[in-house]
């Protein structure tokens, strides 16, 4: 049996894969195939560049491991910083803090600020009912928003509307005329101890 060289046999494989129909196989598709292409070829090229420029190879080998070394460490500083950091509170305020506020208004009430008081308590007021789920405090939410909340909450509606309307009076003396009346106050000192006792 005759024996076919080599050569020949590639020169009619090259010739085959040439026609038209083969075309689209070799051919890149799209601009990310034609990317990989050059990349690749940019990579083969890259091995001779020692040879050719070894000065210019090093130099991009030195780059490359300084930008793998500094990724590297930014992420080990990262975990390390979140592993460190003092764990947050669950709630939003503790029961402690919202005594606090109310202590410190009974205090500013004592020193003659009803203003003063009134305000703190309808601040100790709002972190009870976010303690207790019943509205979300969060530092972009108005006042208005929270009166809106606190009427659809399932705080019994005699207290609910009572502390509406306190948030509303104590809003328009606390940026209106800033009249310092002991009675809102006492209104407020009544409502947070129901409320207290509600929730």
């Amino acid at each position: 049996m005759h024996e076919v060289p080599d050569s020949t046999i590639r020169a009619m494989a090259s010739e085959i894969l040439a026609r038209r129909e083969f075309a689209a196989i070799h051919e890149p598709n799209s601009w990310f195939d034609q990317f990989l292409l050059r990349l690749l070829e940019w990579l083969g090229k890259f091995g001779t560049l020692r040879i050719h420029s070894p000065a210019l190879y090093w130099c991009v080998v030195a780059a490359c491991s300084l930008l793998v070394l500094t990724l590297v460490t930014r992420t080990i500083v990262s975990v390390a910083r979140v592993m460190n950091a003092p764990p947050r509170p669950e709630g939003f305020v503790s029961s402690s803090d919202v005594r606090d506020l109310a202590a410190e208004s009974e205090a500013l009430a004592a020193a003659g600020d009803h203003l003063g008081g009134a305000h703190l308590l309808m601040i100790a007021s709002f972190h009870t009912l976010a303690a207790r789920s019943m509205i979300e405090l969060r530092p972009d939410r108005s006042n208005r928003w929270i009166r809106a909340a606190l009427l659809k909450s399932s705080l019994d509606e005699k207290l609910t509307i009572e502390i509406a309307g306190l948030v509303e009076r104590t809003e328009w003396r606390w940026f209106g005329d800033r009249r310092n009346d002991p009675a809102i106050y006492a209104q407020w000192r009544s409502a947070f101890d129901k409320l207290s006792i509600a929730c």
